[in-house]
């Protein structure tokens, strides 16, 4: 209620060190005043107002603890240090840092304890409406609940809100993957040199993250296998290469100038996969008008040519270097030769017959490649990487 000459009830503004005027707020409580922290603004500092008023009359206000309880970004640089060492793979640490980023400047001088129900509601509302999916927006609330639980079980927080909120429902669908058409109207719309990076995960079968932070170190081309230091299960893996991604990988120029296989601009680190997603991926599936498709979507083509092409459960299993059974890794180590007929027998899908050239290493006098036609893209001397 605003009071005579426009003024607040229990509000008031004080000049911070850098002299500019911030709001604050004033409240009796049991004969003593209390006096708040800074607000962003001063509709911010009224709610809060208005809540304690509201408390006082439900007998639920404990100011002492308000001294105890930093802003929700406090809690949440808190949780992003302690992944530091908390055993997760650097995929997942690199998402929740985004996560986190995301929620700090969602939640600016707000308090955990004082996020409610209705905020959760709403974030879910805004992002649908902003086309996200429903799997994207329930990693984004997944990750503010993380936070919120660790700070029930510290005792820095009563409960959470989520305790009474419903997730965005995923349904469990069908592994969507490419047919010859669609894979060659990807590629179309891609262009060089992308089109290139797509051919090569469906080849090989790896992750966004795996392939994009592939070095060249990580790559033995003479005998066709790829170290893959940065995997889901956060063990160091290996990749069977097959002929076509030896070939492919052979005329990627950035061998010459980097240590990276998919570096930055600067040469410096491997290329921003979220950038490269929304800025080239993205935009040329919606050019091919092809629904429902991911990155991932690259792999699942990998994983059910592998199985039109009948090989057996146990190998595209181990192909893609999914754990879990004592079977799948003991295939696994004891038959490479036949893991690497069966990758490269993803190469001939869809392709019409063809008769065998013996490959000589004279073929191929540098890694650079000689502009071999393969696997309907062009591969040859590459342009830079965005």
């Amino acid at each position: 209620m605003a009071r005579k000459g426009h003024q607040d009830r229990g509000l008031y503004q004080r000049s911070n060190a850098q002299g500019k005027l911030q709001w604050h707020v004033r409240l009796m409580h049991n004969g003593k005043e209390y006096r708040t922290s800074a607000f962003p603004t001063k509709t911010k500092a009224r709610e809060y107002y208005e809540k304690a008023k509201t408390e006082q009359r439900e007998d639920k206000f404990f100011p002492e603890r308000q001294k105890e309880q930093p802003l929700a970004a406090a809690y949440i640089d808190r949780y992003l240090d302690e992944l530091k060492v908390s055993g997760k793979s650097a995929k997942t640490q690199y998402e929740e840092c985004r996560y986190g980023k995301w929620w700090k400047a969602r939640l600016a001088g707000k308090r955990l304890k004082d996020i409610t129900l209705g905020d959760l509601e709403k974030v879910k509302g805004e992002l649908t409406g902003r086309g996200y999916a429903a799997e994207t927006i329930k990693h984004h609330l997944k990750f503010l609940r993380q936070v919120m639980n660790e700070a029930v079980w510290k005792s820095k927080l009563r409960d959470t809100p989520f305790a009474k909120f419903k997730m965005p429902k995923t349904a469990q669908a069908a592994a969507r993957f490419l047919t010859v058409e669609e894979e060659a109207d990807l590629l179309k719309a891609l262009g060089h040199p992308y089109a290139q990076w797509a051919r090569l995960a469906i080849v090989t079968g790896l992750r966004k993250t795996e392939l994009f932070s592939l070095r060249w170190s990580n790559i033995d081309l003479e005998h066709g296998l790829a170290t893959l230091a940065q995997t889901k299960s956060g063990k160091v893996q290996y990749a069977q290469l097959n002929t076509e991604a030896v070939e492919l990988l052979r005329g990627f120029p950035s061998w010459k100038n980097s240590a990276w296989v998919f570096p930055s601009k600067t040469m410096g680190s491997h290329l921003d996969t979220y950038n490269f997603y929304g800025r080239i991926f993205r935009p040329a599936v919606q050019k091919a008008k092809l629904e429902g498709v991911t990155w991932h979507t690259l792999r699942h083509t990998f994983a059910s040519r592998l199985g039109m092409l009948g090989q057996n459960d146990i190998t595209i299993a181990a192909l893609l270097r999914h754990s879990g059974t004592a079977l799948v890794q003991r295939y696994t180590h004891s038959s490479n030769t036949h893991l690497k007929q069966a990758v490269e027998s993803v190469t001939g899908y869809g392709k019409p017959a063809q008769k065998e050239e013996n490959t000589t290493e004279e073929k191929y006098p540098t890694p650079a490649g000689t502009g071999t036609e393969t696997g309907n893209v062009t591969v040859g001397e590459g342009k830079e990487n965005a």
